[in-house]
């Protein structure tokens, strides 16, 4: 059985802060500016697997409580209702909802990292989780966090709204979350976060449309048939789903960067198709029901 970290709001009240002299960076970290309900933030920054990794005691200044816990090696950061540890060394959480001590928890695509006498954890992780919405601008290279779940970034407004999630327009982002539900409404986080990454990759790939909807929307026609990429726009599904919050985080973290499918640009139920197109394609992950391959 998996250790998890029981009873841990008893512990944090004797853990000792995680915190450093001022000025401080550890090996390896460099300074970075993340713009929070609009006001720039600085912090340190180590980059693990394109994902950003920021100390702990960084979520204070998000209304959260941070500790370490002695007996668990862990991070503990409490915001409302959740708690979650970060153990030392590991890649995955265990956090528990509004103190019921069931404690469940996620698998990591990063580890966590005791720097120069800071912990560092994955931000866009860590800052959805305590409930509040995060978006990367490619364009500016910018992090923007709002902590009311309610993106509010200087100078977008309803005329000028391109800036989520790094120039995607809202009508992109839309059916990105349709098709993310449409096709991994039942599978796991993970899973969602997945498909949506891979239909990312084919944004970014030369060989395929340039805009995500039009790479959603793709038809081909070979020998006077016609091809579509995602199965939802060709039964009309992608019209009639309600995308759901979890399918919604999930699309914003494979927009901030994080890809569990590895690079993938297609994925596929093997019970599910003969498509021998996409089943000659190299594997880079079995995620729930899906394939993904390159």
């Amino acid at each position: 059985m998996r250790k998890r970290l029981p009873m841990i709001l008893l512990i944090t009240y004797a853990a000792s802060i995680l915190m450093m002299p001022a000025g401080a960076k550890a090996a390896g970290a460099a300074d970075t500016t993340i713009h929070v309900n609009g006001s720039p933030v600085t912090t340190s920054r180590i980059m693990q697997n394109n994902q950003q990794m920021v100390p702990a005691e960084f979520f204070r200044k998000l209304n959260a409580s941070v500790s370490w816990s002695s007996k668990y090696r862990a991070a503990v950061i409490n915001r409302n209702s959740m708690t979650i540890g970060f153990p030392s060394g590991k890649s995955f959480t265990d956090y528990d909802l509004q103190g019921l001590n069931q404690w469940k928890r996620d698998e990591l695509n990063t580890k966590t990292i005791h720097n120069g006498g800071r912990i560092y954890i994955p931000l866009a992780y860590t800052a959805r989780k305590l409930g509040m919405e995060v978006t990367y601008s490619a364009r500016s290279k910018k992090t923007f966090i709002s902590m009311s779940g309610k993106l509010r970034i200087n100078s977008v407004n309803a005329a000028n709204t391109e800036a989520l999630a790094g120039s995607v327009s809202q009508d992109d982002l839309k059916w990105l979350y349709r098709i993310t539900e449409a096709e991994a409404g039942g599978e796991s986080y993970r899973g969602k976060q997945a498909v949506a990454a891979s239909i990312l990759n084919r944004v970014k790939s030369p060989d395929w449309p340039d805009k995500i909807k039009d790479t959603i929307f793709q038809v081909t026609t070979y020998n006077g048939k016609s091809y579509y990429q995602y199965s939802p726009v060709l039964d009309k599904r992608i019209y009639n789903v309600t995308p759901s919050a979890e399918t919604k985080r999930a699309v914003q973290a494979a927009l901030n960067g994080e890809d569990p499918s590895k690079g993938a640009i297609v994925f596929y139920n093997p019970d599910k198709t003969d498509n021998q197109w996409v089943r000659d394609r190299k594997v880079t992950v079995k995620i729930g029901n899906h394939v993904f391959a390159k």
